[in-house]
């Protein structure tokens, strides 16, 4: 089994490598990272997602691959491309400021629909729209044409799916969040790392540090899906984790031109002793 996994990530890489120009010698090079952090010091790297585009700890029941390329180059420090393992595909063609991809995008974003149609082109600046904005229907027609400055929306064009012009543009995007608790990645990590503290099994000990990374997939209706660990110091803390995921309570789905959309959410649970400590004193 270990075997055919190794043969079949070997496979997956050489697909990477043909899309990225790349020779087999130096494709057999290419790390393969689960969370982003282990990007420190590599040039280039893959990462594996499923079907929701939810990141995978391996190459196993991968639908999409990325290939992660240090740029260094007016102000974008990566590049990020994704495309199917089926036919190679690409899906996604992205240009990020910052230590980590994924985090601020810079300069053009591309993405496209699995069949191959444009879905968007968007131009960013330090992580705001800056510049032209297009947005398409799965049909090829113009969704949105909308210039942005800074962030701010200058001028805006919106239309239905017949090409009829809409009298108010839809909001653009928003991120899943917590009601009440904020919107965004950080705010129900926050949230999350309460529970997780009372997961974790009281005659539990360790006596470093630890970190768990985990993560899943917010549907349209703002359910969790696909729980995961991608990355343990720990594995006895792994169930903790998880189950802090599986009770969050349901949250407000991330949305794309104001309709409820899936999205991922990825993140670190820390367990401290020290604190542990000091928790069973008082």
């Amino acid at each position: 089994m270990a075997t055919l996994q190794v043969q079949r990530r070997a496979a997956l890489a050489g697909a990477a490598g043909l899309a990225l120009g790349l020779s087999s010698a130096a494709t057999a090079q290419v790390k393969v990272v689960t969370r982003l952090d282990q990007l420190e010091g590599q040039r280039v790297a893959l990462r594996y997602l499923d079907r929701n585009l939810v990141p995978l700890p391996s190459a196993a029941g991968a639908y999409a691959y990325d290939i992660l390329r240090r740029a260094d180059s007016l102000g974008v420090r990566w590049r990020v491309r994704r495309f199917t393992v089926q036919g190679h595909q690409q899906l996604l063609d992205a240009g990020y400021a910052g230590e980590l991809p994924g985090q601020v995008p810079h300069a053009r974003v591309r993405e496209w629909y699995p069949g191959g149609q444009l879905r968007e082109d968007v131009s960013y600046r330090l992580g705001k729209p800056d510049g032209p904005m297009k947005t398409y229907y799965p049909s090829g027609k113009l969704r949105r044409d909308q210039q942005n400055r800074a962030g701010a929306v200058v001028r805006s064009e919106c239309f239905g799916p017949d090409g009829q012009a809409l009298d108010v543009c839809p909001g653009y995007r928003s991120s899943a969040k917590l009601a009440g608790k904020g919107a965004g990645q950080a705010a129900v990590f926050q949230s999350l790392q309460k529970q997780f503290a009372q997961f974790v099994p009281k005659s539990y000990a360790r006596a470093t540090d630890a970190v768990v990374h985990v993560a899943f997939q917010v549907d349209s209706l703002g359910y969790v899906q696909d729980a995961r660990v991608l990355a343990s110091d720990d594995e006895q803390l792994n169930a903790a984790a998880l189950e802090a995921v599986r009770k969050l309570p349901r949250l407000a789905p991330a949305t794309a031109e104001d309709q409820p959309v899936s999205s991922v959410l990825e993140g670190d649970f820390f367990y401290y002793p020290a604190r542990r400590t000091a928790a069973k004193d008082e």
